[in-house]
């Protein structure tokens, strides 16, 4: 059987993505710790799919942040605890629940909105409007080949 060969410059793109994952990672928890905050990176990624997209089931959240439906109950459990997301039963499937934010969980996005401002203006920091279009671009492509 042949060996699948990659190039020097796939391997580089792909260890580039990973990096960049992790240092998005990395800085948004040093800033929820310099900001007080007390909230994980996890349950803010659930807070985060929330105020982009609203209610939403918990399949569809841990689809969004790539955890598994289990993993993400004790992310919920710790939400629902600080009053920060409540779930209610779907009128269409019992056994489904929907997840929403309380009025404490809309308002708290403005907590965040400094350290969202630094994370994009660290992102984007001596880079071109530009290029990083064309890397969204480049990105989004890969993606779709990848399906």
């Amino acid at each position: 059987m042949d060996k699948v060969k990659s190039s020097p410059e796939i391997k580089t793109l792909i260890d580039s993505i990973l990096n960049v994952r992790l240092g998005m990672k990395q800085f948004i928890q040093r800033k929820i710790r310099e900001h007080g905050i007390d909230l994980t990176y996890e349950m803010l990624q659930v807070l985060a799919v929330l105020w982009r997209k609203g209610k939403m089931n918990q399949q569809d959240i841990a689809d969004n942040i790539q955890k598994n439906k289990a993993s993400l109950t004790s992310l919920l459990d710790n939400l629902e605890k600080r009053g920060l997301a409540v779930r209610s039963e779907d009128p269409s499937d019992r056994r489904n629940k929907i997840i929403s934010l309380t009025s404490k969980g809309v308002a708290y996005q403005q907590r965040f909105q400094p350290i969202f401002n630094e994370f994009y203006e660290a992102l984007s920091k001596d880079i071109p409007k530009e290029k990083i279009a064309d890397v969204g671009t480049v990105l989004a492509h890969i993606y779709k080949n990848l399906l």
